[in-house]
C-alpha cells in the first residue's frame, strides 16, 4: 500500500475532527492545522510539501520510509471530504503563524 500505516492513521486523525484550512484573502494560499494525539498538540500542514511534527522530520525526509506524514495525508483526506474548518483570513496572519513555528 502506498502510504502504509499512515493511511488508516490519517483517517482516525480525520474522523477525530479539528482539522483547519487558513486561506489567504489577497493570495488564496492555504495552510493547516492538524490536530495530534494530545490536545496541546497542534501541526502546520502544506499538504504536499511540508508539516511541523517529527514523523515528517524522521520518516519522510531522514530516511525516506514514507511519502508523507499521516498529518498531510488528513489534511488532504479533509479537503476531499470536506471534513474541516475553512477560515479566510488576511494573509500577514498566515505569516505570523509560520513565524510562530520557528520559534518552538
Amino acid at each position: 500500500m502506498l502510504y502504509g500505516k499512515n493511511f488508516t492513521k490519517a483517517l482516525e486523525v480525520v474522523d477525530n475532527g479539528g482539522i483547519m484550512c487558513f486561506v489567504g484573502e489577497r493570495t488564496g494560499r492555504t495552510l493547516y492545522k492538524v490536530p495530534g494525539r494530545r490536545p496541546a498538540d497542534q501541526y502546520l500542514v502544506f499538504p504536499a510539501h511540508f508539516c511541523s511534527c517529527q514523523s515528517f522530520q524522521f520518516d519522510v525526509v531522514g530516511r525516506s520510509e514514507a511519502v508523507c506524514c499521516k498529518h498531510q495525508l488528513a489534511a488532504r483526506l479533509a479537503t476531499v471530504l470536506n471534513r474541516l474548518a475553512v477560515v479566510k483570513t488576511c494573509d500577514i496572519a498566515l505569516a505570523r503563524m509560520l513565524l510562530e513555528q520557528c520559534d518552538d
